[in-house]
């Protein structure tokens, strides 16, 4: 029997861990290596955790041992840690490295491919969740989620660079670069850090900065979550809010390639204080007809907003189109999956008990473009959403304009490899919970053929908070021209190769 299978029916028989004096069972040793964890060897490590030790039959595992992504429900571990320190995380990586445990990371959770999921040991950071402001700087635990950044931030008008799911953890998006409306005014959620801490594969907590192991703190921007370390903190440049004027505009698919031609000219022209996207959604069982949906804002500059938004208008004068125009207070914007709830509400009922927010099984993959589409490749992209349409499948295809202060940093600033791309693309499939295993392969696979059939006119590359599992070669697609340097700093760092993930940095 291997150890995972040791690990797996040890976890299915474990009495309640939240006790110190549970007597857990111990298993025989499997042929090679470490002996696995006895009572004894639990209950010395659970006197020692100042946080939670979740086994199966606590009030807490059922909900707990759940990722935001039902996909991977039926991963379950054989026990949780949920860290409350810094020396906690250090005290769990001992025990791990000790008995060669299998285990898992989790910060938000959101993992298209299940990187935060294990049928071992799962370090939960939810209780690392502490905000702090002071003099344009936010000092966040590594398990916080962004709608609590985002509500901490805002009682000082104040906010990060960082994406719209207030579910997501901090941490994860960071290290995998953080996309979000105020990118190109203020860069990559990855830009704006200033420090981390982090605990390293031999136990260390160490302080990263652009002083201190900066090839560490380089490799942390951008290089991909859970690979050198456990993020217990992160320290931010902020910036001060201001309301959100936000156009919608939504256009039959039928019209699909004027719309999206015109969408690219138009986005290639905007100021920096503009952001957009063109998302193109289909839904087999929905009666309404396929859309093309078009969304402008910007955080402040409404008179920049408009006028973008009144030339993309005189581009698509001749179609009929439904717009919408509303202001929206910056946090109200952020938030909005989250109105009517509170602080607890506003979370996935996997990562809090009175979580209202949604859960769901997601499949995506995704693309960057360097160029702006020409005909064939706007056809190519059109004609398979046409066809997924036809099938009655679901579907959808986010093209997100770049540059602005992406692209104005430097291409070695840190370890993001797609800084001057042009567009990222989204490929997404969205099911309801508890969906068929088969349909969700189908979906995954249907997302990643979305990336083949658009190889001609992309860069290759991938963004790495949309992790595709059939990617054949990862390294080149998610970290380009950086992967050499973060194997360097890998072998530093984690020599050992603790940190793995299948398509990550390899030792």
């Amino acid at each position: 029997m291997q150890r995972r299978q040791f690990l797996t029916l040890w976890g299915l028989s474990l009495p309640l861990v939240s006790s110190c004096a549970a007597r857990l069972p111990a298993f025989p040793a499997p042929s090679a290596g470490p002996a696995l964890p006895e009572a004894s060897d639990w209950q010395q490590f659970q006197q020692q955790l100042h946080g939670q030790l979740l086994g199966h039959d606590h009030d807490e595992f059922v909900w707990r041992a759940k990722s935001a992504n039902s996909r991977f429900d039926q991963q379950v571990p054989a026990v949780i840690v949920r860290a409350a320190s810094s020396a906690d995380v250090q005290l769990t990586l001992q025990f791990v490295r000790r008995f060669n445990l299998p285990f898992a990371i989790r910060g938000g959770g959101h993992s298209y491919t299940g990187l935060s999921g294990t049928a071992g040991l799962l370090l939960d950071l939810g209780l690392l969740q502490q905000i702090h402001y002071a003099d344009g700087q936010a000092r966040i635990g590594a398990g916080a989620k962004l709608g609590d950044v985002y509500a901490a931030l805002g009682v000082y008008q104040q906010s990060i660079p960082a994406g719209s799911c207030a579910s997501v953890g901090i941490a994860g998006l960071m290290q995998g670069g953080g996309l979000g409306i105020a990118d190109r005014m203020h860069g990559l959620t990855c830009d704006a850090l200033l420090e981390a801490e982090i605990v390293t594969a031999d136990g260390q907590l160490l302080r990263c900065n652009a002083n201190q192991h900066a090839d560490l703190f380089w490799a942390l921007r951008g290089g991909g979550g859970g690979q050198l370390g456990v993020l217990t903190e992160l320290s931010f440049r902020t910036f001060p809010t201001a309301t959100v004027r936000n156009y919608i505009g939504r256009y039959p698919l039928t019209n699909g390639e004027q719309v999206l031609t015109e969408w690219q000219r138009w986005a290639t022209q905007l100021p920096d204080t503009v952001w957009t996207q063109l998302a193109i959604w289909v839904n087999g069982d929905s009666k309404d007809a396929a859309e093309i949906q078009i969304r402008c804002c910007g955080i402040g500059h409404q008179a920049d907003v408009t006028q973008a938004w009144q030339q993309l208008e005189n581009r698509l004068s001749g179609l009929w189109g439904d717009v919408d125009m509303q202001d929206h207070l910056y946090l109200d914007f952020m938030l909005s999956d989250c109105k009517g709830l509170d602080s607890n509400q506003c979370k996935l009922p996997s990562q809090h008990d009175a979580g209202k927010l949604k859960r769901v099984a997601m499949a995506g993959s995704s693309d960057m473009f360097n160029k702006i589409l020409p005909a064939a490749g706007c056809q190519a992209l059109l004609s398979a959403m046409r066809k997924r349409a036809q099938q009655g499948q679901i579907g959808a295809v986010l093209l997100t304009l770049m540059g602005g202060a992406i692209a104005a940093k430097p291409r070695d600033f840190n370890a993001f490899a797609h800084r001057h791309a042009l567009f990222s693309a989204q490929y997404l499939s969205i099911h309801p919970e508890h969906s068929d295993e088969s349909l969700l392969a189908k979906s995954a696979a249907w997302c990643h053929q979305m990336r083949y059939q658009m190889r001609r006119w992309s860069s290759g590359g991938a963004y790495l908070n949309y992790t595709d599992g059939l990617i054949k070669h990862p390294a080149i697609a998610y970290y380009a021209g950086h992967y050499a340097r973060l194997q360097q700093i890998k072998r530093q760092y984690d020599p050992q190769g603790l940190f793995r993930q299948r398509q990550g940095i390899k030792v």
